[in-house]
């Protein structure tokens, strides 16, 4: 029967070895243990492992089988896939060990053996950490032990013992062991450092440049910004542009930073930021990462706006003046040959009818000879007598004939005089000046109206200042005064504050102008130097 059932189920290539292990038994052993592939019922072999026993004295045997296919198969898997890890690790050009929970060394890849070598010459499988690294890498130690206790994943960067060199740590607990992988960062330590020197570099150059500079991202935070902006506008500490400069909580309507990322080219603009007028230069870039970041450098061209308008009022003043000398070739002379021949009909009216018509014409010509006179005097540069003038003499000579017009209009005059310096000056212009001055104010107050006239020193200038207490002037006459024929008056030339700013230019002085509702003030100051 055994012959029978080894024929019909135990496959052809086992049958010998099966045969051959029940003849042992036979022959008196024991038992005995083999194994072999046993078909079932679908046609296919299982592998199993036998017990062969005899008993009733070797008439009968009793034959237990069991399954190992899988067990050995599962084995045979773990066995590959170990070597495959192992052969994996092995490989690769980073470092790998891992230690037991009694800091052997179970397991070394080829990169970390040969980084050991580098310390030691001991195969260190087996061996204790400690015992081959001792006291050489203890914060290395202390970061294992950091990842074993809290058995949680560990990073970290440092120079290695082994390596001489930078290398980046990850560090893997478990239960039974901790798994250990590093790798060499020092290129992309030196490539960092090269590249934080050139960041450092950058931001020299930018602290250098004039004005206020600043790097912003497309969103319009300040990342970076140069002495100049932060002694201006403090810290950035990646506020937004629009809040650090306009205090507001969207983006500007005058920013053209949409624009500048379309042409990628240098954009330029103007704005007004706390009352300083800014030329804008705008220029993006990518940074190393590339994030698209416009550099912004703001130059402060107040001064320039400024000395642009005066040029250009000085540029009207000089056409005026070549105006007024071409009037006073062509018109003055038929206005005197009309006036001698008025004189002549005046002479001849024996019976002295029309007498007052003939007086008001020659009135009425010697007015705007006198016009003409003044006007023409704008285009000229007076070559008057500089002298050393005390401002304060020359004002309190002038006092008494100004309070005389100012009680004549029911108006009081104040005069509040420090002590200042001499200056050099054409005395009769400077008359002019002040009287000028003081009568517009006067003419600006209604009945009861105080003018005030002051001097003092303020830095290296000597102040005159003449306040009013009018209706003020507006701001687009404040930007227009000093115009010839600019007046408010009914019957005002618009000469007298052109010839006061051509009298200040000539004495290398500047008139300022402050007005409000309740008053006018105007500020000539006077440079010492």
């Amino acid at each position: 029967m055994a012959q029978n059932i080894i024929q019909e189920y135990v496959h052809p290539n086992d049958k010998h070895i099966t045969l051959q292990e029940i003849s042992t038994v036979t022959k008196g052993q024991c038992f005995s243990r083999f194994e072999n592939r046993y078909r079932i019922h679908d046609g296919s072999y299982i592998r199993l492992s036998w017990m062969l026993i005899p008993f009733a004295n070797n008439k009968l045997y009793y034959a237990v089988g069991r399954e190992t296919n899988k067990e050995k198969i599962l084995k045979e898997k773990q066995k590959r896939s170990s070597l495959m890890i192992e052969s994996v690790y092995d490989n690769i050009s980073d470092c790998f060990y891992t230690l037991d929970d009694q800091w052997r060394f179970i397991y070394v890849n080829k990169s970390a053996a040969i980084a050991f070598s580098k310390v030691t010459d001991q195969n260190v499988i087996g061996k204790n950490y400690w015992d081959i690294f001792p006291g050489k890498d203890d914060f290395f130690f202390l970061k294992l032990l950091e990842a074993s206790l809290s058995q949680k994943h560990v990073q970290f960067e440092a120079v290695s013992i082994f390596t001489q060199g930078w290398v980046k740590v990850n560090v893997y607990p478990s239960s039974e062991c901790v798994s250990v992988y590093f790798r060499d960062i020092s290129e992309q330590k030196k490539y960092e450092k090269s590249l934080e020197a050139e960041r450092n570099r950058l931001y020299a150059l930018i602290n250098g440049l004039p004005g206020l500079v600043y790097l912003r991202t497309g969103e319009g935070n300040v990342i970076f910004a140069n002495h100049n902006f932060i002694e201006a506008h403090g810290e950035p500490d990646n506020q937004k542009c629009y809040s650090i400069l306009f205090n507001k909580d969207a983006p500007c309507s005058h920013c053209q930073t949409q624009l500048t990322s379309k042409t990628d080219m240098l954009n330029q603009w103007q704005c007004v930021v706390k009352d300083t007028i800014y030329e804008v230069f705008e220029h993006s870039f990518y940074d190393s990462d590339g994030t698209r970041l416009f550099l912004m450098q703001l130059l402060d061209v107040t001064k320039r706006t400024i000395a642009e308008e005066e040029i250009a009022r000085l540029d009207r003043l000089n056409l005026v003046g070549e105006l007024a000398a071409s009037i006073a070739h062509e018109v003055r002379n038929p206005m005197t040959t009309v006036r001698g021949f008025l004189q002549i009909l005046k002479s001849r009216n024996t019976s002295h009818e029309n007498e007052d018509y003939f007086d008001l014409m020659i009135s009425e010509l010697d007015r705007a000879n006198s016009i003409l006179t003044e006007f023409l005097s704008l285009s000229k540069t007076k070559t008057g007598l500089y002298s050393d003038v005390r401002l304060n003499k020359l004002v309190k000579s002038l006092y008494p004939l100004i309070l005389s017009d100012a009680l004549n209009q029911d108006k009081q005059v104040l005069l509040v005089v420090d002590e200042v310096a001499e200056l050099t000056m054409i005395e009769r212009e400077i008359r002019q000046l002040i009287l000028n001055l003081t009568r517009n104010g006067l003419e600006a107050m209604s009945s009861g109206g105080i003018l005030k006239i002051m001097t003092y020193m303020e830095s290296n200038s000597i102040v005159l200042a003449v306040q009013d207490q009018g209706t003020g002037i507006s701001n687009d006459l404040i930007a227009r005064i000093g115009t010839p024929f600019l007046t408010t008056k009914e019957s005002g030339t618009g000469l007298g504050l052109a010839t006061c700013y051509n009298i200040a230019e000539r004495h290398n002085a500047k008139i300022d102008v402050e007005s409000s509702p309740s008053g006018t003030t105007f500020y000539v100051r006077f440079n010492i130097h």
